[in-house]
């Protein structure tokens, strides 16, 4: 992970200040959506799950790109407690209610991100085999 942000300048310690902000407002707003009233049905199935786990992939990458700490040890549990405070609250309101499944599709957007990443990480850092 080191290499490819020095590869693109993005392990100053300035920018990844910036992406820690950028990552705590936009945790904020996600608190603030997620206690919005619900506009219904979508017209599409599972739109919701496609949202939770969009956000928590944006989420993930960002994190990962804000700081060097261990991804499964220290990235993970954080996403997912932001996950589960979400249900909780929204367990807590009369208008929203929390679901087991949403936070199945946060983690399935954590994980599909580790799985890209990996994958780019792959295609972007030369192995050395000697």
């Amino acid at each position: 992970m080191q290499a490819i942000l020095a590869r693109f300048r993005l392990n100053a310690p300035r920018t990844r200040l910036i992406l820690k902000f950028l990552f705590v407002a936009l945790m904020l707003l996600g608190i603030v959506a997620a206690l919005l009233p619900s506009s219904g049905e979508s017209l599409l199935p599972y739109t919701d799950k496609f949202l939770h786990a969009g956000a928590l992939f944006g989420f993930a990458v960002l994190l990962d790109l804000a700081t060097p700490r261990h991804f499964w040890r220290w990235k993970v549990p954080v996403l997912l407690g932001y996950g589960a405070l979400i249900e909780v609250v929204q367990s807590l309101t009369t208008w929203r209610s929390a679901s087991l499944a949403d936070l199945a599709a946060d983690a399935g957007g954590i994980l599909l991100y580790w799985v890209v990443w990996r994958l780019a990480l792959q295609r972007l850092v030369p192995h050395n085999n000697g």
